[in-house]
């Protein structure tokens, strides 16, 4: 897409700033997975100092970015001389409804080669190792890659740009989206759904706008997901499942979650948007994560726990409670308030 063509899409888009006249915009980017020619979008402070560490990295990859306007107007010299070193730069009054309206070309741009009516073995277009084994009654997309000893049984479809590596088996009845990776000797069971869309709107003029995910999922080695649990793409960049995490049955991971290595999701767990789990982290059944909390290494969380939204939890504490706090201060207060009901009712 051309810089110009943005005003189609949005006309609250006003360019204030750009040096290489005209220019490709290939993809939305996010700020924690820059793309080469892609577009970024600056809210606020916040977006802008996550900006700052990355700034070099964007100038080489020709990133550009969209700008609150009110916030770009009110931005101090220093920081206004970091954005300056971008190739372009243009403003919007409406910064969550601009990403969200400019979501759809490019979603529209990237499925454009998706096929989902042709199986691609007729197609000609797979790549399968001479050792999988795929059942009957299974779909599989154009340009799908799937390594030796993979195993998929019946019902299962494989939608178009997914990899599949060596000696992982797919049960039943599971559902893989479009631009999916999936890692050795991963196993995902009964009914599960990987890629799905990510649950993200806008709310505007009494409406909610559906924000386009495009984002695909990253899942690495030695992998399990049990039955019924669903994890959502990216939005711009890819939700990621680290190396040996095992995750549980009915299991709800959204957009843009990142869980680290050896992780231990137990069932009816809920992660909200952009949440990370850093490597080892255990979730008891049905603890919930709110949008952006960062949880540290080996932290553990007990069942039914709710951490909320935006919170930093340090390696290696130990949760319980709503809102989660350290486990056995919560335990204190449980025992605390009990004796002191039973005390009430004698």
């Amino acid at each position: 897409m051309k810089l110009h063509d943005l005003s189609k899409f949005d006309p609250s888009i006003k360019l204030v700033k750009n040096s290489e006249w005209p220019e490709e915009i290939l993809a939305i980017s996010s700020l924690d997975a820059l793309t080469s020619g892609g577009m970024i979008f600056i809210k606020n402070a916040k977006f802008l100092q996550k900006l700052v560490p990355v700034i070099d990295q964007a100038v080489t990859l020709k990133v550009g970015a969209v700008v609150d306007e009110k916030f770009f107007n009110l931005v101090n010299a220093e920081l206004k001389a970091e954005l300056d070193k971008l190739p372009w730069i243009a403003t919007s009054n409406q910064v969550p409804m601009s990403l969200t309206l400019l979501s759809k070309p490019f979603y529209d741009q990237k499925m454009k080669g998706v096929n989902t009516q042709v199986d691609g073995r007729q197609m000609g277009t797979t790549d399968i190792h001479p050792s999988a084994h795929i059942a009957q009654n299974v779909f599989i997309g154009e340009n799908v890659k799937i390594g030796a000893n993979v195993e998929i049984m019946p019902g299962s479809v494989i939608l178009s740009f997914t990899e599949i590596g060596d000696d992982t088996r797919i049960f039943p009845n599971v559902t893989i989206y479009p631009f999916t990776k999936i890692g050795k000797s991963c196993r995902i069971h009964a009914s599960s759904v990987i890629g799905s869309d990510g649950f993200g709107y806008t709310f505007h003029q009494g409406q909610h706008v559906k924000i386009w995910h495009m984002g695909g999922v990253i899942i690495h080695d030695n992998v399990e997901i049990g039955s019924n649990s669903s994890v959502d793409m990216g939005t711009f960049s890819p939700t990621i499942i680290g190396a040996g995490t095992r995750i549980d049955n009915f299991v709800q991971v959204a957009h843009n979650c990142k869980i680290g290595k050896g992780c231990v999701l137990c069932g009816h767990v809920g992660l909200a948007g952009s949440v990370t789990l850093e490597d080892y982290v255990v979730l008891g059944g049905k603890a919930g994560v709110g949008p952006d909390a960062h949880i540290g290494m080996g932290t553990q969380i007990a069942g039914a726990a709710m951490v909320n939204e935006g919170v930093t939890v340090p390696a290696g504490s130990k949760l319980g409670g709503h809102p989660a706090k350290d486990l056995r201060e919560w335990m204190k207060g449980v025992a605390y308030l009990r004796m002191m009901s039973l005390k009430e009712t004698k």
